[in-house]
């Protein structure tokens, strides 16, 4: 082991978006469900047919076009998109990334009402509870991150008239302000844990950071223990219980070939 040499050591919250969604629409069995499956693999089986494991990261070793489109229609229901928006975005995306996939109206509508009934509560219960506090006071209020010293977390003012596009804007806020917040805020953490440590690139849900190879496993283990702090949803919009998201760690010695980590 070359004790001086600098790792790069990617931190990603795993799905974490999609688990504050759940929590928000009391999905207990899809929070459970989401550790046992490759959960984006799993719902483009419900669009396109066929198994999980047929479109499976974990079983194929790459990102199917099939699991792509799975991933992006499933964001797509969580944040109320219709087919028009879920078909556009799928098919943005898709050109961006060079995936050979392309979608229409009619298929995206499909999968989306396919969605719903597969998982109501994001519809009846989050959806709806976003709507009626909007509808009454125009505000949101996200959740807060472990270690602020705060009763409520960051606020959102919605001055529009109510509309379902003015609804379609406010679903995003509590699980992207909430997601952002704790990465954060667990930056700031290790930053204060470790004073050496460099932290090149902060990513909504990532952190990227430089590690000598011979502290990789004592810091690691402080990474994850701060990634995965309990965020509070206690006085949220939404009140609900606190969530902790893990993460996923990789390691390389640059950011084009990271692999996962494994404790030395």
């Amino acid at each position: 082991m070359n004790s001086n040499k600098l790792l790069f050591v990617n931190v990603d919250s795993s799905q974490a978006e999609a688990r504050v969604v759940f929590l928000l629409a009391e999905d207990e069995q899809a929070l459970e469900d989401i550790d046992k499956h490759d959960y984006h693999a799993l719902t483009a089986s419900w669009f396109f047919g066929g198994s999980e494991d047929d479109y499976s990261k974990r079983k194929l070793g790459y990102e199917s076009p099939i699991r792509f489109a799975g991933k992006t229609l499933r964001h797509a229901g969580h944040l109320g998109a219709g087919a028009r928006r879920a078909s556009t975005e799928l098919n943005t995306q898709a050109r961006k990334y060079n995936i050979p996939i392309r979608i229409n109206e009619t298929i995206a509508g499909r999968a989306l009402e396919t969605f719903h009934k597969k998982q109501p509560k994001i519809r009846e219960i989050f959806h709806n509870g976003i709507a009626a506090v909007i509808k009454e006071t125009h505000i949101l209020t996200a959740s807060v991150p472990y270690g602020i010293d705060a009763k409520i977390g960051g606020r959102r003012i919605f001055y529009e008239r109510w509309s379902e596009e003015l609804l379609r804007e406010a679903l995003p806020y509590i699980p992207q302000r909430s997601v952002s917040d704790n990465t954060k805020c667990a930056a700031l953490r290790i930053k204060k844990r470790i004073k050496q440590v460099r932290i090149y690139l902060e990513s909504h849900d990532a952190l990227l950071f430089g590690v000598p190879e011979r502290h990789l496993d004592e810091w690691c283990a402080i990474f994850k223990e701060e990634m995965e702090r309990p965020i509070s949803f206690e006085n949220c919009s939404l009140p609900r219980r606190d969530l902790v998201i893990p993460c996923d760690m990789e390691v390389g010695e640059n950011y084009m070939e990271l692999r996962k980590y494994k404790k030395i």
